[in-house]
């Protein structure tokens, strides 16, 4: 996906339910084909993903482009998240749907 040209997925767009996931992706596929444009990977809403799931940038990065589509960062999501509760997951996600609703404008 060309970011420069074309917006990244809604924060709300989950993969494996967790809210950001979707956005992430898509920043990260562009990161590794070099059309990021005016967006971030890595950014600050990138990380409250990463933090959650006990990941770094580039382990997410190396499983969304194991794939052609989203399944890479499914499989490496869901069996993160197996550990977490329904209250954690929950919670995660409202933090991440709260800041979609006010984002201060920024390219995350």
């Amino acid at each position: 996906m060309n970011l420069a040209l074309a917006q990244p997925r809604s924060p709300r767009a989950t993969i494996g339910g967790l809210a950001m996931a979707a956005r992430t992706a898509e920043k990260a596929r562009a990161a590794s084909a070099g059309t990021l444009g005016n967006f971030k990977y890595d950014c600050s809403m990138d990380n409250k993903l990463f933090g959650f799931a006990g990941i770094d940038a580039s382990e997410y990065l190396a499983a969304v482009t194991s794939s052609a589509d989203d399944s890479g960062a499914e499989a490496l999501l869901v069996r993160i998240i197996a550990g977490k509760s329904d209250d954690e997951v929950d919670a995660y996600n409202r933090v991440i749907l709260e800041w979609a609703a006010n984002p201060n404008g920024g390219s995350c």
